[in-house]
C-alpha cells in the first residue's frame, strides 16, 4: 500500500477522494440495479452456470471436502472485516487459525449446530483486538495495561463492519435474485463464487473507504490544512481565473475565432474517438457495462488529474491505443447478470494504472513511452506569458520552495532537463521527479 499512499505516486487526499467516488458509484449502481430487479426486469438477475465449477463441486463432494471451499469464502469475508476492525491487514496466523479451527470442528463434530458457525467469527472479532493491543503495548498483564477505551472503539468498528456486510448482502441478493426474504439459501459452487466475488470486492471498497475517513494518520492535519475543499474558491484560483479572462479579453477577433475553431476540432475529434470505441460494445451487447466502466474511468482520471496520466504525442496514436485497450476491456467485463462490480473495478483500475505509469519513473517501459509535454502544460497554465518575474512570483505565491521555483523558472526559459540536472547536481531521473512534483504543486 506504500505505492498508493506515498505522495510520489498518489497522495492521501487524492486517494481518499478516489475511494469515496468509487463507493458512491458502487452504491448508485446497486440502487439502480435493485430498482430494475424489484420491478421485474431480468437484466441484473443472475444467470450463470459454469461446467468447470460444477465438476470441481462434484469432485469436492465426492471426497467430502466441500466445506473446505465454503469456509474459504467465509475466511475471505472474515479477513476483510477484521482488517477494518484492527486497522491493519491481519497476521497470517489469525487467518490460518480461523480457517483451521472451523475445519477441525466440522470434521470431528459434523452435527455441530448451525448457531455455532454463526457466532464463531465473533470469537475472533472480539478477541484479536485485545491481543493486538497487548502486543502494541508490549505488556503481559491484560487487566492493568489494556485500554478499554480502545477496545470499545474496536467493538464500535465491528458493529459498523457487520452492519455494512448485512446491507451489502441484502442489496446483492435483491439485485441477483429479484427479491429478499432474509433466509439463507443453499447455492451451488458456481453461484457461490459469483456472489462471493461481487460481495467481497464491494465490501472491501466500502470498508476501506470508511477506514480512510475514520482513521487519521500522522501528518494528516498538516496535509489537510494545505488541501482545498473541492468546489472552494481560493485566492490563487480566483487570480488564475482573472488572469485567463484578461488574456482572453486581449485577444483579437481573429484570434478568438481561431481559438473557438481549435476547441471545436478537439471536441469533434474526441467525440469521433468515443463513437469509434463504442462500436464493439454495441456489437457484443455490452453497452451498459461499457458505459459504467468508461464513466468510472473518467471520474477516476479526473480526480487523479488528466495531466498526470500516460499520454502519447500524437492524437491518432492515443485513439488507436484507446480503441484497442477499451475493446479488450469490453470483452473482459462480464455481463451484469453475471457480475456488476468488475465494470467499476476495471474502469477505476485502468485510470490508476495510467496515473502510476506517469508517476513511477522506475518502470522502464513507461519511462520510454510516456512522454508528457511539461513545457506545454506550463505554457497553458501561464496563458502563454512566460515572463520570468511573473513565473517566479506566481511560484512563490503558490508556496513553492526555492528549488521548485528555480526548476520551473529555468525550465520555462527553455533550459533542458540535462542542464537542470547538472546545475542542481541531480540525476536526470531525479530532476524529472522534482520538476513533476513542483508542477503538481503549482497546479493544485
Amino acid at each position: 500500500m506504500k505505492l498508493l499512499k506515498d505522495s510520489m505516486y498518489i497522495s492521501r487526499p487524492k486517494w481518499k477522494k478516489l475511494m469515496l467516488a468509487t463507493s458512491i458509484l458502487l452504491i448508485s449502481l446497486y440502487i439502480v440495479a435493485m430498482i430494475f430487479s424489484l420491478c421485474g426486469n431480468t437484466y441484473f438477475i443472475m444467470n450463470y452456470q459454469n461446467d468447470q465449477m460444477d465438476r470441481i463441486e462434484s469432485f469436492l463432494k465426492q471426497y467430502q471436502v466441500y466445506p473446505l471451499a465454503m469456509w474459504f469464502f467465509t475466511t475471505v469475508e472474515f479477513t476483510i472485516v477484521l482488517s477494518f476492525v484492527i486497522k491493519r491487514i491481519p497476521k497470517w496466523y489469525y487467518i490460518l487459525a480461523f480457517y483451521g479451527i472451523a475445519m477441525v470442528v466440522s470434521a470431528l463434530l459434523p452435527q455441530t449446530p448451525t448457531i455455532f458457525y454463526q457466532i464463531y467469527p465473533f470469537l475472533f472479532y472480539l478477541t484479536i483486538p485485545i491481543i493486538e493491543q497487548i502486543k502494541d503495548n508490549h505488556q503481559d498483564d491484560l487487566i492493568i495495561y489494556y485500554s478499554w477505551k480502545k477496545y470499545g472503539i474496536a467493538v464500535l468498528r465491528l458493529v459498523i463492519g457487520i452492519a455494512v456486510t448485512l446491507i451489502i448482502q441484502a442489496m446483492i441478493l435483491v439485485i441477483k435474485a429479484g427479491y429478499f426474504d432474509g433466509v439463507n439459501h443453499v447455492m451451488n459452487l458456481s453461484a457461490t463464487f459469483i456472489y462471493a466475488l461481487e460481495y467481497d470486492i464491494a465490501l472491501t471498497v466500502i470498508l476501506y473507504t470508511a477506514s480512510l475517513y475514520l482513521y487519521r494518520e500522522k501528518g494528516d492535519s498538516k496535509l489537510w490544512a494545505m488541501y482545498q475543499v473541492p468546489g472552494g474558491s481560493s485566492q490563487t484560483s480566483k487570480m488564475n481565473s482573472q488572469t485567463s479572462l484578461e488574456v482572453k479579453k486581449n485577444l483579437t477577433k481573429t484570434q478568438r475565432n481561431r481559438l473557438r475553431l481549435l476547441y471545436a476540432k478537439v471536441y469533434l475529434f474526441q467525440l469521433s474517438a468515443f463513437l469509434l470505441v463504442m462500436v464493439l460494445p454495441f456489437l457484443v451487447g455490452k453497452v451498459f457495462e461499457f458505459l459504467v466502466m468508461y464513466f468510472a474511468f473518467c471520474v477516476a482520471r479526473y480526480i487523479l488529474g488528466f495531466n498526470y496520466s500516460l499520454h502519447y504525442k500524437k492524437e491518432s496514436l492515443c485513439i488507436t491505443v484507446g480503441v484497442l485497450v477499451f475493446g479488450i476491456l469490453t470483452l473482459a467485463v462480464p455481463f451484469f447478470y453475471v457480475d456488476m462490480i468488475l465494470a467499476l473495478s476495471i474502469g477505476i483500475g485502468l485510470a490508476v494504472l495510467l496515473h502510476l505509469s506517469y508517476k513511477y519513473k522506475s518502470f522502464y517501459l513507461f519511462n520510454k513511452i510516456a512522454k508528457p509535454d511539461k513545457f506545454a502544460v506550463l505554457y497553458v497554465f501561464f496563458d502563454g506569458n512566460l515572463d520570468g518575474v511573473k513565473v517566479k512570483n506566481y511560484c512563490k505565491m503558490k508556496g513553492l520552495d526555492q528549488l521548485q521555483t528555480s526548476l520551473i523558472y529555468e525550465f520555462t526559459q527553455g533550459n533542458k532537463i540535462s542542464y537542470l540536472a547538472w546545475k542542481h547536481n541531480y540525476s536526470q531521473r531525479m530532476t524529472i521527479y522534482k520538476l513533476d512534483e513542483a508542477i503538481e504543486k503549482l497546479l493544485d
